[in-house]
């Protein structure tokens, strides 16, 4: 079978679109088009419909294209492995990380670890707690970074930190000069949160529903900038982490007020991985980095770190 006939049809499958996929190897529409009719005609069944606005797999280009994927995995983990045996320190890391994360700390490791493997190169994909899960078990991703993770064979917990949940307001907000703060003192304010697709929105809303509390919301959404941006408008309080909101903590821009409560659920940021699948030498050298990092004395103060086998 013609091994360009699956590349092309594997970027049609990937971005939906036959100009995009040519685009991306490089050669006329048509050419891809003739490929992927061509391995069409092979497998004798329709893997593509075309329709004005990109194309769409069928049932059978369902298969075909997730079959592909698995086999650009093997061939990356295969890849890393030749390195290993070889000595040689470079590879690929596909990491899935929570949008919290990727302002300050994430930059930071990664400038910390290029320091040590320059020639280690990384994908990183910024999702949802769910959608991390689900690239983990899928095989799309080395390593997730995810934030109160739900318990579900089979991902592993490799390490990771816990923090508390703070209330996060502008300077100007009502409540910016309070040292503290208690839930019930936040029902006179409108509150801006992501969606329950992300671990931080489970975590606060099984802790407001516990103390028999419903925000007042201003805003929902899927992301977690928008929710900091609302909150520096100061219309909006919002609930998080102070690791989310560290670099307009700093820049005066946001303030974290911490909740006046020993017994609060925290958020636990999460190094997980597949537990069936061994990782790729690069990936198995950062997952180790990550953890060496949570636990180095130098690490910013946390309320609890943890490191899990």
């Amino acid at each position: 079978m013609d091994l360009t006939s699956l590349r092309y049809f594997f970027e049609a499958a990937r971005t939906g679109s036959i100009r995009q996929a040519a685009e991306h190897v490089h050669v006329a529409p048509s050419a891809v088009s003739r490929q992927i009719a061509r391995l069409e005609h092979e497998f004798g069944a329709a893997l593509l419909e075309r329709r004005s606005n990109g194309v769409r797999l069928t049932p059978a280009g369902e298969l075909l294209a997730k079959q592909l994927q698995l086999t650009v995995r093997d061939l990356k983990r295969v890849r890393g492995l030749i390195d290993e045996l070889k000595g040689l320190k470079r590879g690929e890391v596909t990491l899935y990380c929570i949008e919290g994360l990727v302002d300050k700390y994430l930059p930071t490791v990664i400038k910390r670890f290029n320091e040590r493997h320059p020639d280690i190169t990384f994908t990183v994909m910024i999702a949802s707690t769910d959608r991390i899960v689900e690239a983990l078990v899928g095989d799309e991703a080395d390593i997730g970074i995810a934030l109160n993770s739900p318990n579900r064979p089979p991902i592993r917990v490799a390490g990771g930190w816990s923090e508390p949940i703070q209330v996060i307001v502008a300077p100007f907000h009502p409540l910016a000069q309070r040292r503290a703060v208690i839930l019930s003192e936040l029902a006179g304010y409108r509150a801006a949160l992501p969606d329950s697709t992300f671990g931080i929105r489970r975590v606060v809303d099984r802790i407001l529903s516990q103390h028999h509390t419903a925000p007042q919301m201003l805003l929902t959404t899927n992301s977690i900038l928008m929710t900091t941006a609302i909150a520096r408008e100061g219309i909006a309080y919002t609930l998080m982490p102070d690791f989310a909101v560290a670099r307009d903590r700093e820049a005066g821009l946001l303030v974290s007020i911490p909740i006046d409560d020993n017994d609060l659920e925290q958020a636990h940021i999460e190094f997980c991985t597949h537990e069936h699948r061994r990782l790729p030498a690069a990936a198995a050298e950062f997952l180790s980095f990550l953890i060496g990092e949570a636990q180095a004395p130098s690490t910013p103060k946390r309320a609890r770190r943890v490191t899990l086998v």
